[in-house]
C-alpha cells in the first residue's frame, strides 16, 4: 500500500510517504508558506521512494486542529489530487493521531493551540486495539486546561502530548484506507477563522 501523509496545520511542512512496507519524511519549518512548498516537497518524496503520482493508493490529509489557513492548504491539495487519480482522500485528526502514540484503556491527545491554548480529547481503546471516540474534541485556555486535566486524571486517562508528524498520520490513514465506511472529508476547525486573524498568525 503506498500512502501519502500531509499535514500543513502548524509552522512546519509535514510530509510522510508510507511506500510498501517503507516510510519517507519530510519535516521542517521553511521560509516560504506552505502553499508554495507542498507540492515541490512532495513531488522530492515521490522521486525519493522512486513513485510517481499514479502509484499512490490513497492520500492522507490532517484535518486539524491547527491553522484554520494551514488546515485549507493540505486538505485542499489532497482533495484535488485524490479527485484528478480517482483515489480515496482520508482526513485525519491530529488529535486521534496523538493518541495513537500512547498506550492505556482511556489515551487523551493534547496538542498546544494558539498562544496558550490547549486541544484535546479523550478516546477510549477497543479490545482490537482501535481508537474510538469517548468525548468530543475541545480547546481550553490555559487555567480551564489545568481543571479539565485534573478531571480526566481522576479517570486514569493517559496524556499523550508532545509534537505530532505527518508520519504519526500514516497508522489512521491506513485504517481509514481498509475501513468499509469512510468518514467525510471535511475540516476540523475548533475555532472559527476570525480568532486566527485576531491572534495575528502569519499563515
Amino acid at each position: 500500500m503506498n500512502l501519502l501523509a500531509i499535514d500543513t496545520t502548524s509552522a512546519p511542512l509535514s510530509l510522510a510517504l508510507q511506500a510498501g512496507d517503507k516510510i519517507f519524511s519530510f519535516h521542517k519549518e521553511l521560509a516560504r508558506p506552505h502553499d508554495e512548498t507542498l507540492m515541490p516537497q512532495a513531488l522530492r518524496l515521490l522521486a525519493r521512494a522512486g513513485l510517481r503520482w499514479t502509484d499512490l493508493d490513497g492520500l492522507a490529509a490532517a484535518c486539524g486542529p491547527g491553522r484554520f489557513t494551514g488546515i485549507r492548504i493540505g486538505m485542499a491539495l489532497a482533495a484535488v489530487l485524490a479527485g484528478r487519480l480517482r483515489i480515496p482522500a482520508l482526513p485525519v485528526s491530529r488529535l486521534e493521531a496523538q493518541a495513537s502514540k500512547s498506550g492505556g484503556r482511556l489515551v487523551c491527545g493534547v496538542l498546544p493551540g494558539h498562544r496558550d491554548e490547549i486541544f484535546y480529547q479523550v478516546f477510549s481503546r477497543a479490545s482490537s486495539g482501535r481508537l474510538v471516540q469517548d468525548g468530543e474534541p475541545s480547546w481550553a485556555a490555559a487555567g480551564d486546561w489545568r481543571q479539565a486535566r485534573r478531571r480526566l486524571a481522576d479517570r486514569n486517562v493517559v496524556f499523550s502530548e508532545g509534537e505530532v508528524r505527518a508520519q504519526d498520520l500514516l497508522p489512521c490513514a491506513a485504517r481509514l484506507f481498509r475501513g468499509r465506511r469512510r468518514p467525510r472529508f471535511e475540516p476540523l476547525y475548533l475555532k472559527p477563522a476570525s480568532y486566527e486573524r485576531k491572534a495575528g498568525s502569519p499563515r
